[in-house]
């Protein structure tokens, strides 16, 4: 997770600087961090937003389509029928490749932005960021008692925000003091070292099963995957369970979307002018909104097992909503600092919706119920 944390702003700093770069020169492109510079030079600052936001559009697109076909098809599917720890290493295999490309680009400043659709393919056809959450949750829920499933699954969320909080604090630091090719080797250690633990402590947690003999692998693997999640969500369930699941995946989808799309237009909305903010100063306020919500998930809502999921549900929703009706009217850089203490138990709702999810199918199909809420950055 600190790899894959150090990421986003890492890549879209990245892309930003070659699209300035392959258009202006290097030294128009450092005073266009000036606002002054910024306000006398709109035209030109424009046009790099704009590219720059299409160049994340086209990664987002060419990684996470891929990613979530394999997840539906293979990963999820292989979880649940055969083992845990397979779906785990897959993932990140390709997040270590893809961030060798990354290094591979910055040490050649000439090469083209194109290229990094490159490593957005292999992220994308391992799984990535997708894949790993859903083999962990799964894992998770796997080995979880229902009685404590919420609060460990609130530890597991929290953990990611720990790694969160580092990743972003000090990707800002590094960027502006170090080197891209630095920043991306230092992430593919980090998903190296995740890659070597999955491999040597994690164990195989559910029975191997065989292909009968009478279903082509294609049929076992793919088509049986599709109806298998189709299945997962629209059969009956007592106590109207189905209704329930399909709400919840509503509900989770269009917080991902807000989500996401928080995170893929944070750094160019922060870059420009009234905030005009460095990188580090960007690190800064990511590491502390991960570093709150962290806390509170390991704090604040195992105190809260007399509440209904719902209700704590509502409250982390509520509060992400305010953090960005504050954040959209911020002017000045503590108003923006003030939507990290305001949105801080946003991290409830994701919490609350998997083990929801997780309590309302069977074991057997817990790789595919994470499977379909596994997209989201939290």
């Amino acid at each position: 997770m600190t790899g894959y944390f150090l990421t986003n702003p890492t890549f879209q700093a990245f892309v930003y600087n070659k699209v300035c770069i392959d258009k202006y020169n290097e030294t128009f492109c450092d005073s266009l961090r000036n606002k002054t510079f910024q306000e006398d030079h709109k035209t030109e600052e424009d046009y790099v937003q704009s590219e720059t936001s299409y160049w994340i559009l086209k990664k987002n697109i060419v990684e996470r389509v891929p990613a979530c076909l394999i997840v539906l098809f293979v990963l999820g599917s292989w979880g649940d029928k055969v083992d845990r720890k397979l779906p785990v290493i897959i993932p990140s295999v390709g997040a270590t490749l893809s961030y060798i490309v990354y290094m591979i680009l910055s040490i050649y400043p000439s090469s083209k932005v194109e290229y990094v659709m490159i490593a957005a393919v292999v992220n994308g056809l391992s799984g990535s960021f997708t894949a790993l959450l859903m083999a962990s949750y799964s894992y998770v829920t796997h080995i979880a008692d229902p009685t404590n499933k919420t609060a460990r699954i609130g530890i597991v969320e929290a953990v990611i925000f720990l790694a969160g909080t580092v990743g972003v604090f000090i990707s800002g630091v590094m960027l502006d003091n170090t080197s891209f090719t630095f920043v991306f080797a230092f992430m593919s250690g980090c998903s190296f070292l995740g890659l070597v633990y999955a491999v040597v402590r994690l164990e195989n947690l559910t029975a191997r099963t065989t292909r009968p003999e009478s279903e082509s692998v294609c049929t076992y693997w793919f088509l049986g995957s599709v109806k298998e999640s189709a299945r997962c969500v629209m059969k009956n369930r007592q106590e109207k369970r189905t209704l329930f699941l399909f709400s919840l995946l509503i509900i989770f989808n269009m917080y991902v979307m807000g989500t996401v799309c928080e995170g893929d237009v944070l750094l160019l909305y922060t870059r420009r002018a009234p905030l005009s903010w460095s990188q580090t100063t960007l690190g800064y306020y990511q590491g502390l909104e991960n570093l709150l919500r962290s806390l509170m998930l390991i704090t604040v809502l195992p105190l809260c097992r007399k509440l209904r999921n719902t209700t704590v549900a509502l409250w982390g929703f509520t509060s992400k909503i305010i953090g960005l009706v504050v954040l959209g009217l911020s002017k000045q850089t503590w108003q923006v600092f003030l939507v990290a203490v305001i949105a801080m138990f946003q991290g409830f709702q994701a919490a609350v919706v998997r083990s929801l999810m997780s309590n309302m199918v069977d074991q057997a199909e817990q790789g595919k119920a994470q499977g379909k809420v596994a997209r989201c950055k939290n």
